[in-house]
């Protein structure tokens, strides 16, 4: 029991186990006399500490959306962690394309926002709030509605008695807001 290790995914760059260590997660390959990789996630990113299923999570997705990111500053921020085929941990705030105005949809703490909105002179107010109906909308559902207009399954919404229904979300034809269809 002493020497086991916990192993939480398979490495992207050689498809060995990525193990937690006492300062993130490493590559098994990574340890030892001769590494014949360097893959290397440090526990903490923007000041927040990772979890073992949040980083299960990135290796298999290689994408995850994580709020509780903290700036220098001690401003909160949300982002999206993206894991590149050469094991770096890229944060990315922006998402997709406005399908209302072609500008970037970042992440923010209570919507999916159109970059343009304080552009004095080409203003675009298409949001995606990140709860509708109850439900906590995903990276991918954010990425379905701003690329193809509509997600690709229904979603488990709730009424304000509690009853359960379902709906996809879309794209409003004025392609401003988003409607349950």
């Amino acid at each position: 029991m002493e020497n086991e290790k916990k192993i939480v995914g398979r490495c992207p760059k050689c498809g060995g186990n990525v193990v937690k260590t006492c300062k993130g997660f490493r590559c098994e390959n990574s340890i030892g006399d001769n590494p014949s990789c360097n893959l290397n996630i440090n526990g903490i990113l923007g000041n927040r500490k990772m979890s073992d299923d949040e980083i299960t999570e990135l290796l298999t997705n290689r994408r995850i959306m994580l709020d509780g990111f903290m700036s220098k500053e001690g401003k909160a921020f949300p982002t999206v962690l993206e894991l590149t085929d050469n094991g770096e941990v890229l944060m990315q705030s922006v998402i997709g394309k406005c399908p209302n105005c072609g500008g970037d949809i970042r992440v923010g703490n209570r919507a999916f926002n159109c970059s343009n909105f304080t552009n004095q002179t080409s203003k675009c107010e298409f949001s995606i709030w990140r709860n509708i109906g109850g439900h906590q909308l995903t990276l991918t559902e954010a990425q379905e509605i701003c690329e193809k207009g509509i997600t690709s399954a229904e979603l488990e919404m709730y009424r304000d008695d509690g009853s359960v229904y379902r709906k996809r979300l879309g794209l409003s034809p004025d392609k401003l807001q988003i409607v349950k269809i």
